[in-house]
């Protein structure tokens, strides 16, 4: 393939080869590019290969912001981020690789499922927390600036949440020379990037309320065929309650931090992806009992040195199976030591008394019997 010119060259949707990776299949085509599952020649590793919008590339000063953000990227290594394995410029376009995951992003979640149970919402919302906090922790911080279910990717087994595509806002923004409303995407803005002011990580967190209440509600909170009047709603209008029959069953602590994160001024929000993380722990525990209850699984049991003295000296639970009330029955009794002597003492004294009384009796017949004589 020759060099694509500077203007708006896509990479064709279907292609055998790009640089030193064979392209298996197409996975989708975002706002940042195209993206395709694709293995590593030399390595033999399978890959997801981002090809990145050709104005990327299309300067020597994107090219420069491009490298400077994914070598900051190669070092994020989280569990809740999905990872950026190496960067490349293949025929004049700057091309990612990330880690290749099977699993759906939240967006086709939402599209398939509609809202999901509160469950699912606190555990998939603290992990993409925890991948924030890690971004956010970094010198300098990352910011996402365009976090939304599209670039939240699930694993297969439905139980992790991975944040991506970090830091290519920034870039875009930068090559742009524009000011931050006009990169990202206009449903999940906070107030302060609408404005175009300074942003700190707390703009993330706006955007991760706004996907809390759509994987609660089904839908985001502010709606409207206007971009004039969305972005007027989120600079202005409080956050509707979510519908009554969520609620119902939503604890108050998850409504309260779902609003918190919804606050206009970066003030009103938590102050940091850290306190998001520590105040859904409590639920994400609670689940996790509930889960393992309804799957018949035991809780371990703390060791004995763990126990404090009130804990250890507490009775054994009462056995209720079938099996465990038979054996108790048909068990032995067991009389404790301190029960056995007082036990022994009494019938002692019970067995001396009626020995004596019968002496007595006995003794007591015999002059009867000579006096009648």
């Amino acid at each position: 393939m020759g060099r694509p010119g500077r203007g708006f060259v896509r990479w064709p949707a279907s292609m055998d080869r790009i640089g030193d990776y064979d392209v298996l299949r197409p996975l989708g085509e975002g706002g940042m590019g195209m993206v395709y599952a694709a293995k590593e020649r030399l390595s033999g590793r399978e890959v997801a290969l981002k090809t990145l919008r050709p104005e990327l590339a299309a300067s020597d000063e994107g090219r420069r912001l491009f490298r400077s953000e994914m070598t900051i990227l190669a070092h994020l290594d989280h569990p809740n981020v999905v990872r950026c394995l190496a960067c490349s410029e293949i025929d004049g376009q700057l091309v990612m690789a990330m880690e290749l995951l099977e699993g759906p992003s939240l967006r086709e979640v939402l599209t398939e499922r509609g809202r999901v149970p509160w469950s699912d919402a606190v555990r998939w919302v603290s992990q993409i927390a925890a991948g924030l906090q890690a971004a956010h922790a970094q010198e300098p911080p990352i910011i996402h600036r365009d976090l939304k279910p599209e670039n939240v990717l699930i694993t297969g087994d439905g139980e992790t949440a991975k944040v991506s595509d970090f830091g290519i806002a920034k870039v875009l923004e930068a090559l742009h020379q524009t000011t931050t409303h006009s990169v990202g995407t206009l449903s999940y803005m906070s107030p302060e990037q609408i404005d175009a002011a300074p942003l700190d990580a707390r703009a993330d967190l706006y955007a991760l309320g706004v996907v809390f209440y759509e994987l609660l509600a089904g839908h985001p909170p502010f709606q409207s065929a206007s971009p004039r009047e969305l972005l007027n709603l989120h600079c202005t209008a409080e956050p509707p309650a979510l519908p009554e029959d969520v609620r119902a069953g939503l604890p108050k602590g998850v409504e309260r931090l779902v609003f918190a994160l919804l606050g206009k001024a970066p003030g009103d929000r938590p102050a940091s992806a850290a306190q998001v993380v520590e105040q859904l722990e409590p639920f994400c525990a609670s689940t996790a009992s509930a889960l393992v209850r309804a799957e018949g699984r035991k809780t371990p049991s703390p060791p004995a040195t763990a126990l404090r003295p009130a804990e250890a000296e507490t009775e054994p639970p009462v056995a209720t199976d079938t099996i465990a009330l038979i054996e108790r029955a048909a068990a032995p009794a067991v009389i404790s030591n301190p029960l056995a002597l007082t036990l022994l003492v009494v019938v002692s004294v019970v067995g001396f008394g009626l020995g004596f009384a019968g002496n007595l009796f006995i003794g007591g017949a015999a002059p009867v019997a000579e006096t009648s004589r």
